[in-house]
C-alpha cells in the first residue's frame, strides 16, 4: 500500500538523522569484522585490514570535525571499505583538501615507519603490515574519482564547472575498467560501481540546474538556506527529472518518505563558496600529492625483501 500523501502546503522536512551514526557506525563495524574473518579466517589479516581503514577515516572524521561539519558519521561496508559522511554550508576548497589529505596522509606516515622496523629486525609482520597500509591509501591517492585523489584533483582543477566534472568522472570509470581487464584486478570493479552511481548523481544534478536555471529560480546556499517555496520548485522539478523519484513521488505533495529526498536535492544545491586557494597553496598541495606518491615508492624499493 502507498503511503498517505498530503497538500505540500506545510514546511519542509527537516534534517534529523533516523537513527543514531554512532549505533549506525558500531553495527556497521563488527559486520566488517565478522565478514573479514569469514573470509581471511585470519584475526591478524582482520586486525591489519580493519587498523589501516579505522586509522584512513579517523583521519577524515576528526579533520571534518576540527573544521566544523555537521552530523558528521563514519560508516563501513563489507567488501567495500568505509566511509565518512557530513554535511559543510560554507564550501571552502582548502578546508576539503585537508579534510581528503587527512586520510590517507596518516596512513602511509605508518606505512613508512613499518618498512623502517622492517628494515631493521627483518619482521616478516612489519613488512605485511606496511604493504597493508600503504597499497591501500597509495591506491586511494589515485586521480580517479571517487577515490580520494580524484576528489583533490576535481577540488584542485574541475570543482567549478559540473560538466567538466562529470566528464573526468566518466574517464575515470574508462581508465577504471581498462586497468581491470589488463591486470586482472577485479577489485576495481567496486570503485567503477561508485564512480557509476556519481555519474548518475551528476547528471542528474546537472539536468536540474539547466531547468532551475531556464525559470530563474535560485540554488545558492545551504539546505537550511531554502525558503519552503524554493524547496518546493526545486524538489518538483528533481521529482519530474528523476524517473527513480518518479516512481516514490508526485509533484506538489508531501510523501510520508519525504526527508529521503533531501539527499538528492543537497546535491543540487550551491553552498556559500570560497575561491580560498592561492597559486602558492594549489602548487604546495600538488607537490604534496606528487611526494606522497613517489616517496613511500622508493622506499619500497629499496626496502623489499629479495627474492632468489
Amino acid at each position: 500500500m502507498e503511503p498517505e500523501t498530503d497538500e505540500l502546503t506545510a514546511s519542509r522536512p527537516g534534517t534529523a538523522l533516523a537513527f543514531s551514526s554512532l549505533l549506525k557506525t558500531l553495527l556497521s563495524f563488527a559486520l566488517l569484522i565478522a565478514v573479514d574473518y569469514f573470509f581471511f579466517k585470519s584475526w591478524s589479516a582482520v586486525f591489519i585490514l580493519v587498523s589501516v581503514l579505522l586509522i584512513h577515516e579517523s583521519g577524515h572524521f576528526a579533520a571534518m570535525k576540527y573544521f566544523g561539519y555537521r552530523a558528521v558519521r563514519m560508516t563501513f561496508v563489507p567488501f567495500m571499505g568505509a566511509f565518512v559522511s557530513g554535511e559543510s554550508s560554507h564550501f571552502s576548497k582548502f578546508k576539503r583538501i585537508i579534510v581528503l589529505l587527512a586520510g590517507p596522509l596518516p596512513g602511509i606516515l605508518l606505512g613508512m615507519i613499518l618498512l623502517l622496523l622492517y628494515q631493521y629486525n627483518h619482521n616478516q609482520q612489519y613488512y605485511l603490515a606496511a604493504m597493508a597500509f600503504l597499497a591501500l591509501n597509495l591506491f586511494n591517492l589515485l586521480p580517479v574519482s571517487p577515490l580520494d585523489g580524484g576528489q583533490l584533483f576535481e577540488t584542485l582543477f574541475i570543482r567549478d564547472n559540473l560538466l567538466i566534472q562529470l566528464l573526468f568522472v566518466v574517464a575515470s570509470i574508462l581508465v577504471l575498467g581498462y586497468f581491470a581487464l589488463v591486470f586482472k584486478v577485479w577489485v576495481l570493479v567496486v570503485v567503477m560501481v561508485l564512480a557509476i552511481i556519481r555519474v548518475r548523481r551528476l547528471y542528474l544534478c546537472y539536468r536540474v540546474r539547466r531547468v532551475l536555471d531556464k525559470m530563474g529560480i535560485g540554488y545558492e546556499g545551504s539546505y537550511e538556506d531554502l525558503t519552503d517555496e524554493q524547496y518546493a520548485a526545486i524538489r518538483d522539478i528533481l521529482v519530474t527529472e528523476s524517473r527513480v523519484l518518479r516512481n516514490k513521488f508526485t509533484p506538489g505533495e508531501y510523501s510520508a518518505a519525504e526527508s529521503s529526498l533531501i539527499s538528492y536535492l543537497k546535491i543540487i544545491l550551491v553552498p556559500e563558496y570560497d575561491q580560498d586557494l592561492t597559486p602558492f597553496q594549489k602548487t604546495g598541495f600538488i607537490l604534496l600529492l606528487i611526494l606522497l606518491l613517489v616517496v613511500p615508492l622508493l622506499q619500497w624499493l629499496l626496502t623489499r625483501p629479495v627474492v632468489t
